[in-house]
């Protein structure tokens, strides 16, 4: 765990000063337009010709300007406000994490203003530019893509911040990461150690940083241990149930059971890992006497499936606990000393794994 002052990264430079917010000024200058015309045109309003408006609204998409809904009458410019930007909310594993900050936010008397990303980088913009709009006073994000224009353009922005679930490349910013790397070579390595050497890896989408980082987890157990990587069990997949058993459904066409060529699934989700379980209905094999699973969250269905999954743990509870304390720190007390901390996940050893040595 580490929680370094101004600890760099990469990217940004250090002598980069982000700069003031953009105005309906600004865009008028440019434009080269009077203010009154900037803000008819913002507001679609038909009296400005349908030329003008469209150069207007591209150099205020340009310049990444956003209205100050609330600006007037806010004189401290508190609004009590938290923004979360979460991939997936339907996703157990952050539904676990925005509970813990809801909580806490409730006993300190602030509201949580919640976003869906569902992985989509433009709609993740849309979701940063309502935040600000909204004048949220901080923001905590599971960003979809750890070197996007989108967590430059949070930083830029001046808002306060803490990256939730990823490494973002950028210095001079606050993260809590759950170590997906080490969580993927846990599950791998403790199937290995269980007489396991071809072993299938239900990713997430290849775009999705934490794919990367799970993936390089997956090789590096291999390489450890001497085994050889086959290309054929490494799949890209979105994450969900559905995405899980159909998934498997593609890989076993036609084949039975004997013809597949692994014995073992790693999935970078239990949402994944669960699709397995409902192909195994489907197709008629066993977990895990035919293919043993193991997933990653531990979201709190695995203690329940049959068999229930071996999976490994990710501290939800600690993610949440730590990103608000964290980002509430910084806005009471105006504190600049970044913060960035790595947790090591745990795994959950259970009954959906044979031991085949």
């Amino acid at each position: 765990m580490s929680t370094k002052k101004n600890e760099k990264k990469q990217t940004i430079n250090s002598d980069y000063i982000a700069p003031r917010k953009v105005t309906i000024k600004h865009i008028a200058k440019l434009a080269g337009v009077s203010f009154s015309t900037v803000a008819k045109a913002l507001r679609n309003d038909p009296v400005v010709n349908v030329k003008t408006r469209e150069k207007i609204h591209k150099i205020a998409s340009e310049v990444n300007y956003y209205p100050n809904l609330l600006a007037k009458g806010l004189k401290n410019k508190k609004t009590k406000t938290i923004g979360i930007i979460l991939n997936d909310l339907k996703n157990p594993f952050y539904s676990e994490i925005y509970k813990v900050i809801g909580d806490i936010l409730n006993e300190k008397d602030y509201t949580m203003l919640l976003c869906d990303s569902n992985y989509d980088q433009k709609l993740e913009r849309k979701n940063i530019i309502t935040m600000l709009s909204n004048g949220v006073e901080g923001l905590i994000i599971s960003p979809i893509n750890e070197s996007s224009d989108n967590i430059k353009f949070i930083i830029e922005s001046g808002l306060k911040a803490v990256f939730i679930d990823s490494l973002p490349e950028f210095h001079n910013i606050n993260y809590v990461y759950v170590n997906h790397e080490r969580a993927a070579f846990l599950a791998v390595e403790h199937l290995i150690l269980n007489g396991h050497k071809h072993i299938l890896l239900l990713n997430g989408p290849e775009e999705l940083s934490s794919s990367q980082h799970f993936l390089r987890g997956y090789l590096q157990a291999l390489s450890k241990y001497k085994i050889k990587q086959e290309e054929n069990l490494i799949t890209f997949n979105d994450i969900s149930i559905e995405s899980g058993a159909e998934a498997l459904k593609e890989i076993f066409g036609n084949k039975g059971i004997r013809e597949v060529d692994f014995t073992a699934i790693v999935s970078l989700s239990d949402l994944l890992a669960i699709g397995v379980y409902e192909a195994a209905k489907e197709m008629h094999f066993k977990i895990p006497d035919n293919i043993s699973v193991i997933g990653y969250d531990n979201i709190f269905a695995t203690n329940y499936m049959h068999p229930p999954l071996t999976t490994v743990h990710q501290p939800k509870n600690r993610t949440g606990l730590y990103s608000i304390n964290i980002l509430l720190d910084q806005i009471n007390s105006d504190s600049q000393e970044c913060k960035k901390m790595i947790i090591d996940p745990i795994l959950i050893e259970r009954e959906s794994v044979r031991r085949m040595n």
